[in-house]
């Protein structure tokens, strides 16, 4: 993707927003521990991450990356922030870091019904940094996220200005050979509504299979305007002539991104009848599937949008004419499955780190190696059972899974299959 491509190395080639960058870089430049953490708020696609990604790359730190949304309980917060904000780094001493810097993102989705303790843990982190912190989130007027806000330094970020933004878009166009009319950038701009991030995205997209790009191309977008169920969002996605309005069709779903990649799935033999362009989708649909393979093992989300960008580009066809509403549906046997398989997905990944740490070993060996025998020995040898829990420190639920409670067992074998 141009947008990951032509990311900003330095501070400098980041665009628009000056006066947040030097009230970041003089933020960063003053720190010292126990101090505020930088809390960057405001539109999205205005520069945030951006600035995050060039000030940690061009300052020598080891960036430690985080999304807030998903990453919600006060335990998985603990483990995975306070080490970086409390151990020395390695690579200051081998590589010459300056040290680490930790990035949460998102932090205004951490609400919701799985946070437990997500807004107090940040606070006590920022508190007790040894280690630069950075924050960012689009909407800051929650007042649940006062106690957070206290404990930072706000720098707002505005919508990149359309002049500022063809600069932008001219740079990318040298650099990949793009032939384009002014006017077809500055219609680019001006319907990106400030997100330099949707305009370089509208702009591959435009230029895909030539690289010429003329005024009369621009006549597909739309404007950007900022919830709907599974048939209104495959409706409004499938019959999407351009990126912005399949963007917009997912952003006011109700569907989260992985339930949202199943029933798309499931209803594209309903959307495509000529088998070429049904394979074109399947295809577009099993890489983004990858890239959901790769966010739960890493927990890198910071691969979600590419994962969407992936899938939707897949099911837009602009020379076609629009496709007629259909009653597209998700089977209930599917939610059933989903709403059951996640909990116990979560519950077996949380098995397979414990016995990660005690063991030395990695979690696809957990699952793999250690999972089908510790089953045998949980049914048929209670006290020997007993021991390993406790050597474990496992939870008595994860105690039942192991032991073959019938509904564990059944979500277990559905997961695997999947």
């Amino acid at each position: 993707m141009w947008a990951e491509k032509c990311r900003p190395h330095t501070v400098a080639e980041v665009i628009g927003n000056d006066e947040a960058k030097i009230a970041l870089f003089t933020w960063l430049r003053k720190w010292r521990p126990k101090s505020k953490a930088a809390l960057l708020h405001g539109p999205a696609g205005t520069g945030k991450t951006s600035l995050v990604h060039a000030i940690a790359e061009e300052f020598r730190y080891q960036l430690i990356e985080m999304n807030a949304s998903d990453i919600r309980t006060e335990e998985a917060l603990t483990r995975l922030a306070e080490p970086t904000v409390r151990e020395d780094s390695l690579d200051r001493i081998l590589y010459g870091a300056r040290g680490n810097l930790l990035f949460l993102d998102e932090i205004d989705g951490i609400f919701g019904r799985e946070d437990r303790g997500g807004v107090r843990t940040i606070t006590k982190i920022i508190s007790e940094a040894q280690s630069p912190v950075i924050l960012a989130a689009n909407d800051i007027q929650d007042q649940r996220l006062r106690s957070i806000v206290r404990a930072c330094q706000s720098i707002r970020f505005y919508r990149v200005r359309i002049p500022i933004m063809m600069m932008s878009l001219r740079r990318i166009c040298r650099l990949e050979g793009v032939d384009a009319d002014e006017e077809a950038l500055r219609a680019i701009a001006a319907k990106s509504d400030g997100d330099i991030r949707s305009a370089i995205n509208d702009l591959q997209m435009l230029v895909q299979d030539e690289k010429r790009l003329k005024a009369s191309d621009i006549e597909q977008l739309t404007s950007r305007d900022r919830q709907i169920g599974v048939s209104d969002t495959l409706n409004a996605i499938f019959s999407a002539e351009t990126m912005s309005e399949a963007w917009r069709a997912e952003h006011n779903s109700q569907l989260d991104p992985e339930t949202l990649l199943q029933a798309v799935h499931d209803n594209l033999p309903l959307r495509f009848t000529d088998p070429t362009r049904l394979a074109k989708a399947y295809d577009a649909v099993s890489k983004a599937d990858v890239f959901f393979g790769r966010i739960r093992r890493t927990q890198n989300w910071g691969l979600l949008p590419y994962a969407m960008e992936n899938m939707m580009r897949g099911l837009i066809f602009p020379a076609e004419r629009r496709a007629s509403r259909l009653n597209y549906r998700f089977p209930p046997w599917k939610w059933i499955i989903l709403s059951r398989t996640k909990a116990v997905r979560a519950l077996r990944e949380e098995i397979c780190r414990k016995i990660g740490v005690r063991c030395h070993v990695s979690r696809r060996a957990a699952g793999n190696e250690y999972i089908p025998y510790l089953r045998t020995i949980f049914q048929s040898d209670s006290q020997a059972a007993a021991e390993i829990a406790s050597w474990l420190q496992l939870e008595e639920n994860e105690v039942h899974f192991l032991s073959g409670d019938s509904t564990s067992k059944m979500e277990s074998d559905d997961e695997d299959q999947e």
